[in-house]
């Protein structure tokens, strides 16, 4: 007799399921919330109950889908953790169904993601590609729409600084003006998410999304400037502002008729020396696989890979 697999239950949590998030555990080879930072971060209203789905079979626990935000947020930004207890066909139709319930309930807003982060070399450990695909398939069944891959850089306050730009000036501007230079720096751009943008909504609307998002992050809007030669030509600009946990380079840009001359390392060494002048021990980035130019300036500028991050986005 071939035994019947339990039916499967899709729910919120409440507080009470506190604890049955917490003792979750699992040994897949990608990054996941463990006791301690889930349990830290229900305290600041980053992680929270009602942002996390439990999926149950006999009433134990079988899956899990915590979905962080800003602590002063009323609609989570990413689903950070996707597990199960299974594998194969199992993981990726438990996974997909908690993909699909937070989705439905988060309804319509901004944007949401998921986010899976695995080690550099993740593509050479059979099972870490096992990991990345079911939640690849449980993402794209469950509502999102597309994958973009992303490599993390980091450097600290010890590794060498690169040197301090001295062919562009750098200036303060107001939010017009970093609108126009969203719009400008679109063309030809080999980010992922800036084409998706444009293709569906045109270059306007990216314009506003981008001026908002970065307004939104935490940081100082004071420290972004427009970069120019010294006859006062623009030829890009730098947002240096922060995520939840650490300072970042967070955008940069060179206009399309002045790409091709390295500017790209003026930039972001400019960035770089910002945000250590600032007292900031420890620095981020992110960039897409497929953007060779950026890869080469975060190695250029001393960061290193930390992780693969591969985004599912609606």
């Amino acid at each position: 007799m071939t035994p019947t697999t339990p039916p499967t239950r899709i729910r919120r949590a409440t507080p009470d399921d506190v604890p049955a998030l917490t003792r979750w555990t699992s040994d897949d080879p990608v990054a996941r919330i463990d006791a301690d930072r889930l349990t830290a971060e229900l305290r600041t209203g980053n992680y929270r109950p009602e942002w996390s789905w439990l999926a149950e079979q006999q009433g134990r626990p079988v899956g899990r889908a915590l979905w962080w935000g800003r602590s002063d947020g009323d609609r989570p930004v990413t689903l950070d953790c996707l597990s199960t207890s299974t594998g194969g066909p199992a993981a990726v139709e438990i996974g997909a169904a908690l993909v699909r319930a937070g989705l439905d309930a988060f309804g319509a807003g901004a944007p949401l993601e998921f986010i899976v982060d695995a080690a550099p070399t993740w593509a050479s450990d059979p099972a870490a590609v096992e990991a990345v695909r079911w939640r690849h398939e449980a993402a794209h069944l469950g509502g999102f729409t597309r994958t973009t891959e992303r490599v993390s850089f980091a450097r600290t306050a010890t590794d060498a600084k690169p040197p301090r730009p001295t062919r562009l000036r750098f200036a303060p501007a107001d939010d017009e003006t970093f609108r126009a230079l969203f719009a400008a720096v679109a063309t030809g751009s080999l980010d992922a998410h800036t084409n998706d943008v444009v293709a569906r909504d045109g270059i306007d609307a990216l314009a506003d999304d981008d001026l908002d998002f970065y307004r939104s992050l935490p940081g100082d809007r004071q420290a972004w400037r427009t970069a120019h030669l010294p006859d006062g030509t623009t030829v890009g600009f730098i947002i240096p502002t922060r995520t939840a946990y650490d300072a970042s380079i967070s955008y940069l840009g060179v206009v399309p008729e002045h790409r091709g001359h390295g500017y790209v390392h003026d930039l972001l060494a400019e960035m770089t020396h910002v945000h250590h002048d600032d007292g900031q021990a420890r620095i981020v980035g992110t960039t897409d696989a497929a953007n060779t130019p950026m890869r080469a300036a975060f190695e250029r500028a001393g960061f290193t890979v930390t992780r693969v991050r591969i985004v599912h986005a609606q």
